[in-house]
């Protein structure tokens, strides 16, 4: 008899962070395809709705949760949202980020607090909340979104590579703390991802070098050993394994989705 290879979530509580695009966006509609009930987070509530209206058109469960994932109430908010609205919480996906295109020697320090404040302290504090979930359910995941650039450096992303590398130690060491628990915690480090904020920084990175975005893309996709960009179906397939019960062995990892740039 052959063994069934399709991930199910049926049952399963998936919270997506940076739900209303990108990453996010993919990550919560490939879980709900899986069977799964999401609950969406953003600042942007239109885009969370749009989203949600889209899963449940598809005859899948959401949940908009507008939230600004910086704010200590809102992240409690958040967390007795999802739990509240089913019971329980057994996927919390680290997603939500930006980035700070700049020369160290012209950065801000004000700017850089500002990235921090999104891409590490957020993943710190809700985990914890998550954590007291899944520790009373004995079970759970934790998936943080890294980036590759936190194990290679990036130049001109210092703030970002920093913030990112910070996520794979705090990763690790939580790992560590629930590994008894029936929970595990692990990142995925992708490169760049065909969405609008890598664009978006992509043409910011090209004016620092005077070149239009267009011949500066083709510059970073010669650095790829497969000459293209990653997609976020990528990195939402990688996160949908890790939720399964065949990922339940992998735990403290940084998995990287990179097209061969980085084999670290």
């Amino acid at each position: 008899m052959l063994l069934s290879v399709n991930i199910s979530l049926t049952e399963q509580v998936v919270l997506v962070t940076g739900a209303g695009r990108g990453i996010g966006e993919t990550i919560a509609k490939m879980s709900a395809a899986a069977g799964a009930k999401v609950v969406l987070a953003a600042r942007t509530a239109d885009q969370i709705e749009r989203v949600a209206s889209e899963i449940e058109a598809a005859g899948g469960t959401a949940l908009a949760v507008p939230t600004d994932v910086t704010d200590e109430a809102a992240q409690k908010a958040l967390i007795k949202a999802a739990t509240d609205a089913f019971g329980r919480l057994d996927v919390l996906v680290n997603n939500a980020g930006t980035n700070y295109v700049a020369n160290l020697v012209m950065s801000k320090d004000a700017r850089v607090r500002e990235l921090y404040d999104v891409n590490l302290f957020p993943v710190i504090s809700l985990t914890r909340l998550a954590l007291r979930q899944m520790i009373r359910q004995k079970s759970g995941r934790v998936i943080n979104v890294s980036s590759v650039s936190a194990k290679m450096g990036a130049a001109y992303y210092s703030a970002y590579a920093s913030s990112k590398a910070a996520v794979l130690g705090f990763t690790k060491s939580v790992a560590l703390e629930v590994g008894k628990l029936g929970i595990t915690v692990n990142a995925i480090c992708p490169w760049f991802v065909d969405t609008d904020l890598v664009r978006d920084a992509m043409g910011k990175r090209a004016k620092l070098f005077g070149k239009d975005a267009e011949s500066y893309m083709e510059e970073i996709l010669d650095e790829s050993p497969q000459k293209r960009l990653i997609t976020a179906r990528e990195v939402g397939g990688l996160a949908l394994f890790l939720m399964s019960p065949e990922g339940r062995g992998m735990t403290g990892q940084s998995l990287n989705v990179c097209g061969g740039v980085s084999m670290a």
